[in-house]
């Protein structure tokens, strides 16, 4: 049966109304009386993630105050995609360039072999597409295939591109598997202040980002933003990470912005 107009506007008003609820900040409140704001995500049946400016949390059913879904169902915590993993290390050079390596570690979690891993390419990201490099788990070369095709891609970028890594070796039903990707690009920008590294987020999936930053020798940080989930020197090098969620298309940039003897 097809609904009468009168009715298909109300279930889209419904719709947009609950897709507007979904993206609103949410007011937490832990079983410790502490109240935080910020983005709630269920990863999984008791498990969250609550990114606030400045935190990230994992959280349980237990840790969570009854008040806080009273207010809001849970099903808004649900999101619309799966949330995945990536793990970044960039290495930053002297001359201005930065080696990037990231990586996605999964669980076949179906019934079937996995042939091919697929992903989106966000517009900031396309320019670098032809610099990147993928492998497999075991060191084996992948070699993308692109949706559009290269050749049909809008300049300057515009809208995602699917990426298909066609697998040489399958990935059996419940095996752990990952996917690791690398360049090299000139993303440095310098100021009056000094050099300035960013990461400004826009991913084309959720994700849960692991960030690792090496500053070149030499460097003497000036300012780091926000408060770096982790801080220390090794070989006479320092070293930034930083953990945090990203919503599709979230912009929140990362900084270190550093001086060099």
């Amino acid at each position: 049966m097809t609904p009468r107009p009168l009715v298909l506007c109300l279930i889209l008003l419904v719709l947009a109304a609950g897709l507007a609820n979904a993206a609103e900040p949410w007011t937490v409140t832990l079983t410790d009386g502490k109240t935080c704001t910020g983005t709630l995500v269920r990863l999984a049946a008791g498990r969250y993630l609550l990114q606030t400016d400045t935190t990230l949390l994992e959280l349980s059913d237990d840790d969570l105050d009854a008040r806080t879904f009273s207010v809001r169902s849970r099903q808004d915590a649900v999101p619309e995609r799966p949330v995945h993993e990536i793990r970044h290390y960039e290495e930053l050079h002297a001359d201005g360039t930065v080696t990037r390596w990231w990586t996605r570690r999964m669980v076949n979690e179906g019934r079937r072999a996995i042939t091919e891993y697929r992903f989106g390419l966000a517009p900031h990201e396309q320019p670098l597409a032809d610099q990147r490099a993928y492998r497999d788990g075991f060191g084996n070369a992948l070699v993308p295939v692109y949706d559009p095709p290269r050749e049909r891609w809008s300049s300057p970028p515009q809208g995602r591109v699917q990426v298909t890594l066609p697998l040489g070796i399958p990935v059996a039903p419940g095996e752990e598997w990952s996917i690791t990707g690398s360049e090299t690009s000139p993303r440095i920008a310098r100021g009056d202040a000094g050099f300035m590294y960013r990461n400004a987020g826009d991913y084309a999936e959720d994700n849960l980002v692991w960030l690792k930053v090496r500053l070149p020798r030499g460097a003497s940080i000036r300012t780091i933003t926000p408060q770096p989930s982790a801080r220390f020197t090794q070989d006479g090098q320092e070293y930034v990470m930083w953990r945090r969620f990203y919503k599709q298309g979230e912009q929140f940039p990362l900084e270190i912005v550093y001086t060099l003897d």
